[in-house]
C-alpha cells in the first residue's frame, strides 16, 4: 500500500507543512475541512465543551492507504478538534501523527496518549516541531508571538532531523 498524507491546518502553517512532507514523500495528501469555516472564540468555546466538529465531506477511503500521516495543530495540549473528530470517524489503521506546534514539555506523551484512546491501535510515530524553537529568545512560549508565526519554506531546513526520524518511524512501521 501507498502512504498518505491527512492534514487540518487552521492558520496554514500544517498545511505548509503537509505539502513539504508530500513534496518529500512523492504521495497523496487530503485536506480535512470543517462544513463552515470557524473563527477563534468558536474555537475556544468548542474546546471547552468538546464539542465534535462538524466535517466537509471527504472522497477517500484512508484505510486503503498504509502508512497514513496525520498533521494538525495542537490547540491547548488537545490535538485540534476537526483532526479529532476525523480520527474517531475513520479509526486509521497504521497511522503516525506530526505537528508544526508552539510547543510544550510532556505534550508529546498527552498527543500520543489521545491518539491512543481515539483509535483502537497506538500511532506508529508522533513528532512535534516547535515553533518556539523558531523564536527570537525574548519571543518564545509567548502567545501573541506563537500564534501568529507564519511558517515559510526556509523553516523546514530547521527540522530536517526531526522529520527524517518521523518518516524512519511512520514508514516502516507494521
Amino acid at each position: 500500500m501507498k502512504p498518505v498524507i491527512m492534514y487540518y491546518s487552521h492558520s496554514g502553517n500544517n498545511q505548509k507543512l503537509a505539502q513539504e512532507l508530500q513534496d518529500r514523500l512523492g504521495c497523496e495528501m487530503y485536506e480535512i475541512k470543517e462544513k463552515k469555516k470557524r473563527k477563534n472564540i468558536s474555537i475556544f468555546v468548542d474546546f471547552l465543551v468538546k464539542r465534535k466538529s462538524r466535517l466537509a465531506p471527504l472522497d477517500v477511503e484512508v484505510n486503503s492507504y498504509s502508512p497514513v500521516l496525520l498533521l494538525a495543530p495542537v490547540w491547548a495540549g488537545k490535538i485540534a478538534a476537526p483532526m479529532r473528530t476525523f480520527i474517531q470517524r475513520e479509526k486509521p489503521a497504521n497511522y503516525s501523527f506530526i505537528t508544526l506546534c508552539s510547543g510544550a514539555d510532556g505534550q508529546k506523551d498527552k498527543i500520543t496518549a489521545e491518539l491512543s484512546a481515539l483509535t483502537p491501535e497506538k500511532p506508529a510515530a508522533v513528532a512535534e516541531l516547535w515553533i518556539n524553537n523558531l523564536l527570537p529568545k525574548e519571543q518564545q512560549n509567548k502567545i501573541k508571538y506563537v500564534t501568529n508565526f507564519r511558517f515559510e519554506k526556509e523553516h523546514m531546513k530547521h527540522f530536517d532531523k526531526e522529520i527524517e526520524a518521523f518518516f524512519d518511524r511512520a514508514l516502516t512501521a507494521r
